[in-house]
């Protein structure tokens, strides 16, 4: 209201917008004055003391500041241009930050600043998180997931509909932050997949997620009348595109994925993903038991196993269905030795990977006592099974949990993996199960290749 008649007199270097001249930007007690030189920006500081001192007003020199913004690829002068208020000379900086954007004015990139800004405080934040389980425990992944929404997302994806999506640099610095968050929530390596970090939790990778963001802030735009700044901008940021000058409209034109069904598309990327990786056997025949029946899983979505209380068991059950254990089939891959020579180290029959050394090896008296005591476990279970491990057509004759052990006993490893995840009793049982058969296989020494990586190189 107190400046909403201020003005300032036309100039040849006034800011235009899509045939608009802007002068001057409002915010609450907040003002931007623009021009495309020096002399414009210095007659519009003088309109501005002139009205100030109109209206019985003092602008607070200490607190206004000049950013000059240089074309890209062209030579600083080494003397900068002076600029006075009330006969004081204002300081000129590289980087401000205005109604919480960071502006920086020294790079190649405006955003730079402001993105490594947004990956220090999530990453901050991220430590917080699980600085938590050193006073209350375990931070499980439904309310590690939840904290990531509350703490991190907005972080992330903080001014994202100023900014744009970002250049692939911004993008690699901000996703950094959030595979490690996902990553630890887990509880897997750094070099675990990153495609079964969303599939498994839900969260949505960070490149769609903003540029989910920015197509809903320009539908937004889309529906603002012609006279409103914003949608000026929008058109003016249109026009610099078809002139190919880089901007908001043209990263976000060079975005590698349709405009449309931004999540279905993450979702079928990262299915693409797991079934064309050699690691992920085991999610790519991924079956979701319900009541009705079977169905193929939702790809992006969080998995109830995650909410297994006990975390040593949640952990290796995530291990296992995420191929980020150390049973010969993955430390055979990091040394380059063919799949079919990575042999159990217990019978030396069959690949040792995590289906061979849950249901089929024989050759320990300590795993197949392991084994007895887990089918034991799952018989009582099944007594009290929920309505999607009974309505799954092999275990549907089953007269009792007897029958129902023996018929999922006969089903083939793969499968019954699936079945006993439907449940959460059998799901924990099993969790447990894996926690204690991947810490058997984890105490036996290594199997050593001869010749190694030089060896085999084309392993998978």
């Amino acid at each position: 209201m107190y400046v909403s008649d201020f003005t300032t007199p036309a100039h040849k270097d006034d800011v235009v917008m899509s045939d608009e001249v802007v002068a001057h930007l409002e915010h609450a007690d907040d003002l931007a004055l623009m021009s495309m030189s020096a002399e414009g920006l210095q007659q519009k500081l003088d309109a501005l003391a002139d009205w100030a001192s109109r209206n019985q007003m003092e602008i607070n020199t200490s607190k206004t500041v000049v950013m000059i913004f240089y074309p890209p690829r062209t030579s600083r002068p080494t003397q900068p241009p002076s600029f006075q208020l009330y006969a004081q000379q204002l300081l000129i900086v590289d980087r401000y930050k205005y109604v919480g954007v960071l502006l920086c004015s020294s790079g190649s990139n405006t955003w730079d600043e402001m993105i490594s800004t947004c990956s220090k405080s999530a990453r901050r934040a991220a430590n917080m998180c699980f600085f938590v389980e050193s006073r209350t425990g375990q931070l499980p992944p439904w309310e590690g997931c939840m904290l990531y929404s509350a703490q991190l997302d907005s972080r992330l994806t903080h001014a994202v509909e100023v900014t744009g999506v970002g250049t692939n640099k911004q993008l690699e610095l901000l996703e950094s932050v959030q595979l490690h968050y996902l990553r630890r929530l887990l509880g897997l390596q750094t070099r675990s997949q990153k495609c079964v970090l969303f599939s498994e939790t839900g969260v949505l990778p960070l490149r769609a997620r903003r540029l989910e963001l920015v197509l809903g802030y320009l539908i937004y735009l889309l529906r603002l009348p012609d006279s409103h700044y914003a949608k000026r901008a929008l058109r003016q940021t249109m026009e610099n595109a078809d002139s190919r000058r880089s901007g908001w409209w043209h990263d976000l034109r060079q975005a590698e994925a349709l405009r449309v069904r931004v999540r279905a598309i993450s979702g079928e990327s990262i299915t693409e993903e797991i079934r064309g990786s050699p690691k992920l056997e085991i999610l790519r025949d991924r079956v979701e038991y319900l009541a009705r029946g079977p169905k193929l899983p939702a790809a992006l979505t969080f998995r109830p196993y995650l909410k297994i209380m006990n975390k040593a068991a949640r952990q290796a059950i995530t291990r296992m269905l995420l191929s980020d254990h150390r049973l010969a089939v993955e430390t055979g891959r990091w040394d380059g030795v063919d799949r079919a020579d990575r042999q159990c180290r217990l019978c030396d029959s069959a690949v040792e990977d995590p289906l061979h050394v849950l249901f089929e090896c024989s050759q320990s008296v300590d795993l197949l006592n392991l084994r007895r005591s887990f089918w034991d476990e799952i018989e009582v279970a099944c007594e009290n099974a929920t309505a999607p491990v009974r309505g799954v057509p092999d275990l549907r004759e089953a007269t009792n949990a007897r029958a129902s052990r023996l018929r999922l006993q006969l089903t083939p490893a793969s499968k019954c993996i699936f079945i006993l995840l439907a449940d959460a009793r059998t799901t924990s049982i099993l969790a447990v199960f894996t926690h204690r058969v991947l810490t058997l296989f984890d105490s036996l020494p290594p199997r050593r290749y001869p010749g190694g990586r030089l060896q085999r190189r084309n392993a998978v």
